[in-house]
């Protein structure tokens, strides 16, 4: 753990790199909201206010870009790089297992743009990466596992609640081939994630308190 800390110490020092990287990751953010979601936000036409919640992988590669800069230049925020982090690992995790899931079914590996399943598979297979690597400058806070558990549980609602008129039900989850076949068990694989991972960095947090508490008690 310590020699991948020096290694990404040593990055995040490289300007050439950084804004290399945080080119690439906005570019990721555009090409993902346009490309994959440009026709659903056309079609659906969500309010305002669930933007934030829609755009999921495109945004946690824009938000890793910032992220990555912040560090850069030594401004780097504990609540942002946590939620930044929960949502590279959450919504490349929740990419990958939708084409296993979905190749599973259908067998169609096929390899035909940009948006095919092995590319969108390999490269949110880099986003669960990003945001392992950035956990490793994640303080524990109880506060900050708390705003991520809400945002993300919002999320979710966003998501999957029944708030969205489209054939099916469910709320403004992204456009999948299949239609609504596989939104179930990508339900579940959305609210298990949150849960893990804000629960894991809540409960994290709490012990690192408590063990702070019980030093100062002796010391006394």
């Amino acid at each position: 753990m310590s020699f991948l800390r020096k290694w990404t110490d040593w990055f995040v020092a490289q300007r050439g790199l950084v804004w290399l990287a945080f080119a690439a990751c906005m570019a990721a953010f555009l090409v993902g909201t346009v490309g994959w979601y440009g026709e659903f936000f056309d079609v659906m036409q969500p309010p305002l206010w669930a933007y934030p919640f829609i755009p999921d992988c495109p945004l946690a590669a824009g938000l890793f870009g910032v992220a990555l800069l912040t560090l850069h230049y030594r401004r780097g925020n504990n609540t942002f790089n946590t939620l930044t982090a929960v949502a590279c690992i959450k919504y490349g995790v929740w990419t990958m297992t939708f084409w296993a899931l979905y190749w599973a079914r259908t067998g169609d590996i096929e390899l035909t743009s940009l948006f095919s399943g092995p590319v969108m598979f390999a490269s949110h297979f880099g986003l669960t990466i990003l945001g392992l690597l950035l956990l490793l400058y994640v303080r524990p806070s109880v506060k900050d596992s708390l705003f991520a558990l809400l945002w993300f549980v919002l999320s979710d609602v966003v998501d999957y609640a029944p708030i969205a008129q489209r054939v099916g039900g469910y709320g403004y989850y992204p456009p999948l081939p299949l239609g609504t076949e596989l939104v179930p068990p990508m339900l579940v694989n959305a609210i298990i994630m949150t849960w893990l991972l804000c629960g894991g960095l809540l409960l994290r947090a709490m012990a690192r308190r408590t063990n702070a508490s019980r030093r100062v008690q002796e010391a006394a």
